[in-house]
């Protein structure tokens, strides 16, 4: 591999608290599923690699803490942090829709509906569902009226629940007296998430180039592969993930998604090697621990789908609420009013 120059670097990502997003990102790659909290001094620093301060790492790691996105233990004088516990399905299920390997359902031609009510003096519990329903990919028909293609029966039901929305009723139906390409063009945007995709592809096809090329090494391995994983879920976050049936023919997700999972996969084994060296200088037993994944081997992960449940983890709260916050900072104020 040709040695490690330092170009211009692709822009950062836009969303949420900057540090925090890249120290999940990089533990979610080299440390998932690991139960040994990994030394604050590790933290940062990795999110020295980036640019970050010593004293903005900290802050992150605190914040990161207090979201309930990593938890703190203490041994003698060393702090360490690790994420939490989750189901191995929910990792699984999350996994496999980023990279888009466990293939599409069929779509039976019926519709999800979530049919609500909510009095003036409840703007902000009808937000924050508006919110979590674009989030599991519904859209507005009509004021009051949000539907899905998918069945997204349970998660619907979990919504109304957690936001206290009692004057509701959720259904799975045809939608009879509308053409599907209407029912589309009024529930859903998909120019923004288009747009997205486009110039994801746009400015990563050029760092594509140097990967092929070898002119990547293990440091700038690591800050890229991460700052690409945090602009494709930039990239992805408004769309509703349509059966390719209710797609236009020129939907540009397939050509982005080829570009981030070539360079995330060619990446892997250098980007690997900088955390291992990082990890190494603190605690070289934990060191040998640390490995990735790359889509062909998520693709081979057995259990893909995630049942429904009813009742989210802490770590699936906090992470869906920061969801929604990075989507606040992208649709201000979301289309449909009901």
């Amino acid at each position: 591999m040709a040695a490690e120059s330092a170009p211009a670097r692709p822009p950062r990502p836009r969303l949420g608290p900057e540090p925090q997003r890249l120290l999940i990102i990089v533990l979610g790659d080299y440390w998932y599923w690991r139960p040994e909290p990994v030394p604050s001094q590790v933290l940062v620093a990795v999110l020295g690699e980036f640019g970050i301060t010593a004293m903005g790492a900290r802050a992150a790691v605190r914040r990161l803490t207090q979201r309930g996105l990593v938890r703190r233990t203490k041994t003698g004088r060393t702090t360490s942090y690790g994420i939490p516990l989750r189901p191995a399905d929910v990792i699984v299920a999350r996994l496999k829709t980023l990279f888009d390997v466990a293939g599409e359902t069929p779509w039976d031609g019926h519709w999800t509906g979530v049919a609500y009510s909510v009095p003036e003096d409840g703007r902000e519990a009808r937000r924050n569902l508006r919110d979590d329903l674009r989030l599991q990919g519904f859209g507005p028909l009509f004021d009051g009226l949000w539907v899905s293609p998918w069945d997204r029966q349970v998660p619907a039901h979990s919504a109304l629940e957690r936001h206290g929305v009692g004057a509701a009723t959720v259904f799975r139906t045809e939608l009879a007296g509308m053409a599907q390409a209407e029912i589309v063009a009024r529930a859903f945007d998909l120019r923004d998430p288009a747009e997205r995709y486009r110039r994801f592809a746009e400015r990563y096809e050029q760092v594509r180039r140097r990967v092929h090329a070898g002119e990547v090494g293990p440091r700038e391995a690591l800050r890229v592969r991460t700052e690409l994983t945090a602009e494709w879920r930039y990239a992805e976050l408004t769309d509703p993930r349509l059966p390719a049936e209710l797609l236009p023919p020129d939907w540009p997700r397939a050509s982005a998604r080829a570009c981030y999972r070539d360079i995330y996969d060619r990446l892997a084994e250098p980007a690997l090697r900088r955390f291992r060296e990082l990890l190494g200088e603190v605690d070289p037993a934990l060191a040998g621990l640390a490995t990735f994944h790359t889509s062909e081997s998520v693709r081979r992960l057995p259990d893909g789908v995630a049942p429904p449940r009813a009742q989210e983890t802490e770590f699936e709260r906090a992470t869906r609420e920061d969801r929604v916050r990075s989507m606040r900072r992208i649709i201000p104020r979301n289309p449909g009013s009901g």
